[in-house]
């Protein structure tokens, strides 16, 4: 229990030293909400019952989550593929503003993030948080291996703000298959199935250690963590139990199923992990996914993307409308839903406005504060944002929705494409995928402009009256001013240095 305050202590002569811009941290912290983030892996809107009561994956943690908080039924991922989104879930900017357009999955590589550019981590420990990651990173970075040489530049989670990290850097399907503590890797033996008890075994580490030290400090400081869970990517390797519970072949589907399930598990093990610790009341809790399902279990009566048209790493909105549900007791309403378009990267400028950081112009470039809708001082016919950018996993083009009618898939995430899938009748290979191949959207209320690899308009649909995005307005002469004015706005948030009010 020792290794977290070891090098909490630590960071707490570097913080003295840190230039920070945010308000001073002072006894007042302790008003401040905790915040935990849950970034699920390929959970599609159909994959919870609370989005789609058809759907035949038990979820009934998730769903007490959204009877209890906010439900949001109009949340995209800013990209159809997990690498990009994990950026921007650290940053509040748009995929394309980091190193590589396309996200960086590598393993001893230049971090997605580039020189100045802070995560939401570095910014709440400086003010007064204490912050920690665990799981799936993908967001590059350099690691210490058990045996070899130590990298030159800074180690990825210390780098990203983390006081604490316990972390696979590019998920349980790519080598190096191992956790790395806080940048160093952790000799053990690997065993994918295990993956999702070791994470709940050291988030539970964590907020012991978390409250031994404010014991110890006097003070009740707040904490941010970031989880990332990972079961849901494929392999899918269920374990016997998790915390106890039943999950291999409880869904009675496949083993994909049951890592679905095993998200649901883990959020109710989180939850009662705060509640037995006293914590729950005072913590911001956000359930959310990094891109759109995988509808393998069609035949089952499954429709993991609801019925919406394409899937992870497509431009429909099977590719990146998301669950995301908000918990925050006696602030947030309970069994709330609003409906207005947002970013899940929003909730990085909603955590620095709860904060009290003031990050100044060059962070968090893409990202609105939710406060104002969570606390019910908007209402749902206000919008959030005037508009909201959205890319495809690269070689993805915007008349490409895979062709998907069921079966098993394998998607290369580096490439962006299937490793096998014979009913993916148009797979298209970006040759290089850190360029900008990959079609683009831009949502503005109701509407989404479709902008090809071309850089052209491709198609344009009215999501209220055709949410499957079966019926291409484009030609029509009536929507040629909106084709027009959206086109416009993508190329002027394209070209900006930042799209949103700086927070």
């Amino acid at each position: 229990m020792k290794h977290v305050l070891a090098t909490l202590a630590g960071l707490i002569v570097v913080l003295a030293a840190a230039p920070v811009i945010a308000a001073p941290s002072d006894p007042a912290s302790a008003t401040k909400p905790n915040i935990l983030l849950v970034l699920t892996d390929d959970i599609g809107w159909g994959d919870y019952g609370c989005y789609d009561p058809k759907g035949k994956i038990p979820s009934p943690n998730i769903d007490r989550l959204a009877r209890e908080g906010m439900r949001f039924t109009n949340a995209h991922t800013p990209a159809g593929l997990c690498a990009p989104t994990r950026y921007t879930m650290l940053t509040g900017n748009y995929p394309w503003r980091g190193r590589s357009p396309g996200g960086t999955w590598g393993y001893n590589v230049p971090s997605q993030l580039r020189p100045g550019q802070r995560t939401v981590a570095d910014l709440l420990r400086g003010a007064g948080y204490r912050t920690a990651m665990y799981g799936k990173a993908g967001t590059g970075g350099f690691w210490q291996a058990a045996k070899g040489p130590k990298p030159h530049a800074p180690l990825a989670p210390i780098e990203w703000g983390f006081d604490y990290s316990f972390l696979i850097p590019r998920g349980h399907q790519s080598p190096p298959h191992a956790f790395f503590e806080n940048g160093v890797e952790v000799p053990m033996q690997w065993d994918t199935s295990l993956v999702g008890q070791r994470l709940l075994d050291k988030a539970n580490r964590f907020l012991d250690d978390h409250l031994a030290a404010n014991k110890s400090e006097g003070r009740e400081r707040p904490f941010y963590m970031h989880v990332c869970t990972d079961g849901s990517h494929s392999p899918y390797v269920p374990a016997p139990f998790l915390g106890g519970v039943p999950l291999k072949g409880a869904t009675k589907m496949t083993a994909h199923t049951d890592m679905v399930y095993e998200t649901d598990i883990l959020a109710g093990q989180l939850v009662e992990a705060l509640q037995r610790r006293g914590l729950l009341d005072n913590t911001l809790l956000v359930i959310t996914s990094d891109n759109g399902g995988l509808p393998y279990e069609r035949n089952y009566g499954h429709d993991a993307v609801a019925g919406l048209r394409g899937r992870k790493g497509f431009i429909f909105e099977g590719g990146h409308r998301v669950p995301f549900i908000v918990r925050w007791p006696g602030k947030v309403q309970a069994g709330s839903v609003r409906n207005q378009v947002i970013g899940t990267h929003d909730l990085v400028a909603t955590a620095l406005e709860l904060a009290g950081v003031k990050a100044g112009d060059k962070q968090c470039l893409d990202a609105v504060s939710l406060l104002p809708v969570l606390l019910g001082k908007q209402d749902d016919a206000q919008p959030i944002r005037e508009s909201l950018l959205v890319q495809s996993s690269p070689g993805r083009d915007a008349n490409d929705d895979g062709g998907f009618t069921g079966g098993d898939v394998e998607i290369d995430e580096e490439s962006g494409v299937k490793a096998s899938h014979k009913a993916d009748k148009k797979p298209r290979l970006a040759k290089n995928a850190a360029s900008d191949h990959m079609a683009h959207a831009i949502l503005a209320g109701e509407w989404k402009l479709l902008i090809d690899m071309a850089n052209r308009p491709a198609a344009l649909y009215h999501l209220s009256d055709d949410p499957s995005e079966q019926k291409n307005l484009i030609s029509d002469p009536a929507q040629a001013e909106r084709v027009k004015h959206m086109n416009e706005t993508y190329r002027t948030i394209r070209a900006s240095r930042r799209s949103t009010p700086i927070p």
